[in-house]
């Protein structure tokens, strides 16, 4: 392991995915790293919630493969299997729509079968998506393992070699709707482009290879829940020497000359730092840690202007019974062009909409401290609060209406008799409780203009020895590119 100057001190601000991760690696390098989060748990938007001895993952509900998590345990010089357990999810998801359902497995003979019995159409036509989609990705993989900071990184061999694969005349969905006619397989291999902000009718043909890399490299979870793993990373930043500090916000960053030299803290009190590292969200940053008159590229309007992901409306639900559910099931809604064009283009709720349901007790008996109860996740993309919302009004409602769909749709037809603990969030619980701009769960969209170059840097350029990591830099959105943020920013460091 290498070994830095001892003198160096970092201050990471937030204890979520990508700050914990930074912390880390940096820690195990020798530097002098602390952690401080405003929150009086670690794992940000991703932590672990316990509900009378019911655990839930709030945010994030599995990992996509599992190498970017290995790969940044082995640059701490960890073994990530010595700290945590991860649990394949196998089927991936339950689909469940109008006339029938799919369970896609990463077994090619079980979905060569499950295919036929679902879509037979369709069965050739997957599995040359699958062999495109992997050549494709493997093309594109260098462009989440490069840093963007100047335009002529763009000029790098193995970015230029990227451009040929870069498909942005289409949307993903038409492109899909071209390969697979039947419009219910179409949405069923475009729908991950919620993750990134976007409906697949917006999302350039570019990401069709979200799909594949869910369904050729598989699902994980973390036994007992992300909260395990957020606790695996604390406990090697102390075995290094570096602290963790809760309920201890950030009140803004003390600058001189544009160069940072630590933090001042809620109370006033402050922290010198050689280098501040944010994994807070990059609006909260802005607007809240950056004094007005240091903020230059990015400034208090620009932040408003930016486009940024949808919201969430969660709903977990502490159960006395177990349900024979698979742990990821999705029904779709009816018609999913209307639904699409309500939920992004009039920034409504959707009358008929599209319900994920997060059954993690069918695999993990750990995360409920009496036998035979469970603990359930249903969640419904929502309009983030750019548009408003009487979300006190709207809920009650809501609530009522996701339970008439599952009963619809599955077989748990007596859910609401078993609830016997609940909480709901809200895009202004997301808002205000998690300091998410607009109560955007997926931070900024990835659109042409907010990715690669154009999205803010690792490296922030605005003040010195700042830098990011997290869903709003590069690369981008869902919790494994968050830990590629971190295995990106901590290589910026360490090189320099």
């Amino acid at each position: 392991m290498k070994v830095c100057d001892p003198m160096k001190k970092i201050i990471v601000i937030g204890a979520g995915a990508g700050g914990l991760a930074a912390a880390m690696i940096l820690s195990a390098r020798g530097y002098e790293v602390e952690v401080f989060e405003r929150d009086g748990h670690i794992g940000g938007r991703a932590r672990t919630l316990d509900l009378d001895g019911h655990r839930f993952d709030v945010g994030a509900t599995f990992l996509t493969g599992d190498a970017p998590i290995k790969a940044v345990f082995a640059a701490a010089g960890e073994v990530l299997e010595n700290h945590v357990t991860l649990q394949p999810i196998d089927p991936l998801y339950e689909f469940i729509f109008k006339d029938g359902n799919l369970k896609p497995t990463t077994d090619q003979t079980l979905m060569r079968k499950e295919l036929e019995r679902a879509f037979p159409r369709h069965v050739v036509d997957y599995f040359d998506f699958i062999d495109r989609q992997k050549a494709k990705f493997q093309a594109l993989a260098p462009l989440s393992r490069t840093t963007f900071h100047t335009p002529l990184n763009y000029l790098r061999l193995s970015v230029l070699k990227t451009w040929w694969h870069k498909d942005s005349r289409q949307s993903v969905f038409k492109r899909l709707n071209r390969m697979f006619a039947d419009e219910t397989f179409a949405h069923i291999m475009s729908f991950q482009t919620k993750y990134l902000g976007m409906s697949p009718h917006e999302a350039p043909a570019y990401y069709t290879f979200l799909s594949y890399l869910e369904f050729a490299n598989g699902l994980y979870r973390v036994k007992g829940g992300l909260g395990n793993l957020f606790e695996a990373m604390r406990k090697v930043i102390e075995i290094y020497g570096g602290k963790v500090h809760l309920k201890t916000p950030v009140k803004r960053l003390l600058i001189h000359d544009r160069h940072v030299h630590g933090i001042v803290l809620e109370d006033d009190s402050y922290r010198s730092a050689d280098i501040v590292i944010n994994s807070a969200d990059f609006g909260h940053f802005i607007k809240q840690l950056v004094p007005p008159k240091h903020q230059r590229k990015y400034k208090t309007k620009i932040i408003d202007a930016q486009d940024r992901s949808l919201s969430a409306f969660v709903m977990y639900l502490g159960l006395d019974k177990t349900y024979n559910l698979e742990p990821h099931t999705l029904i779709l809604a009816d018609n999913m062009d209307e639904y699409y064009r309500v939920l992004m283009k009039e920034h409504q709720i959707p009358d008929h909409f599209t319900v994920y349901i997060h059954n993690p007790s069918a695999i993990d008996s750990s995360l409920t401290d009496e036998p035979n109860h469970s603990s359930l996740y249903i969640l419904l993309s929502v309009p983030n609060t750019t548009h408003p919302i009487d979300w006190e009004k709207a809920t009650p409602a809501l609530r009522e209406a996701v339970f008439k769909r599952i009963k619809e749709r599955t077989h748990l037809h007596d859910l609401q008799k078993h609830i016997v603990v609940e909480k709901t969030l809200t895009p202004i619980d997301w808002e205000r409780d998690f300091a998410l701009e607009k109560g955007a769960v997926f931070g900024l969209s990835h659109t042409r203009n907010q990715t690669l170059y154009r999205r803010p840097h690792n490296r922030f350029n605005d003040i010195k020895n700042v830098y990011l990591v997290g869903s709003d830099t590069h690369p981008g959105s869902s919790i494994m590119q968050v830990f590629q943020s971190a295995l990106l920013t901590t290589r910026l460091i360490t090189k320099n």
